[in-house]
Parts: C-alpha cells; structure tokens; sequence
C-alpha cells in the first residue's frame, strides 16, 4: 500500500527518498548503502531480503524477515529486532563497520538460491509425489 503519512514525512529528512511501491527496486537498491526489512509479520521467503543481498547490499533484517535465508548474522545480514537495533546497525555501516557484508550476501543468494543447487532437489520432490500417487493408483485397483 501507501507509505503513512509518517513514513512520508521522513522525506523531510536529507537523503531520503520515501516511493511507495515501485515496479522494480534494482535502480533504488543500486544507489542505497542498505536494505533495511523491519518486517514484524513475514511467511515464507521475502523475496525483498533477497533482493537486496542479490544486490550485494547490506541487509538489515527482523528475525520473522530472516525465515527460510540460510544467512549469518554478522556476516552475511545484520539482524535487528527493535527500533534500537535498526539505529545502531545503520550507524555502524555508515561507520564502515561491516565491510565486505553485501558482497559475502550476494555470495550467500548465489550459493542458496540459484536453479543450479535447487532444480535437481525440486525434481527429485516432484518425482516422488508422482510416484506416491502412481503407487496409490495401483493399490486401490489391486
């Protein structure tokens, strides 16, 4: 949906730019210094988490936005639970605190999330239910 009017008044600030939805986040993450997904209800993979590691940015992510992303904390995403985390971990990269964070994000998606690795798992799995199915027809008639 629309930012709140709260959210859009943080464009008062310098450097920041409040959109809204966007068709395509690649051109916003590529000029950012980080992702930040304070998500406070996720399922699933967040696809938004993902985006911005695939853009070798740092993430900052919740704990509920962190499900399903095999990534370390500290190392390949910054975890933050609360108001406080959020302020203190964009502090510190704009410190310089976390080189080199983005880039072992990106190597993170690229290791965990590509057809490569993933593809022979998903046939193997659909494999299977063909043949649970195939076993279940042939029970029932025999």
């Amino acid at each position: 949906g629309s930012p709140t009017r709260a959210v859009r008044q943080l464009e008062r600030q310098p450097g920041v730019k409040v959109t809204g939805r966007v068709p395509d986040v690649r051109p916003y993450l590529q000029h950012s210094l980080a992702a930040v997904a304070p998500m406070r209800i996720a399922r699933g993979v967040q696809n938004k988490v993902l985006e911005g590691m695939a853009m070798a940015r740092p993430v900052l992510v919740s704990s509920k936005g962190l499900e399903g992303i095999a990534a370390k904390d500290g190392v390949e995403i910054l975890l933050a639970d609360s108001p406080d985390d959020y302020a203190r971990l964009v502090g510190e990269l704009l410190a310089g605190k976390h080189p080199g964070l983005g880039e072992r994000a990106r190597r993170c998606v690229q290791r965990n999330f590509n057809w490569d690795n993933n593809l022979p798992e998903v046939v193997f799995l659909l494999g299977r239910g063909e043949m649970t199915a195939r076993l279940s027809s042939v029970q029932s008639y025999g």
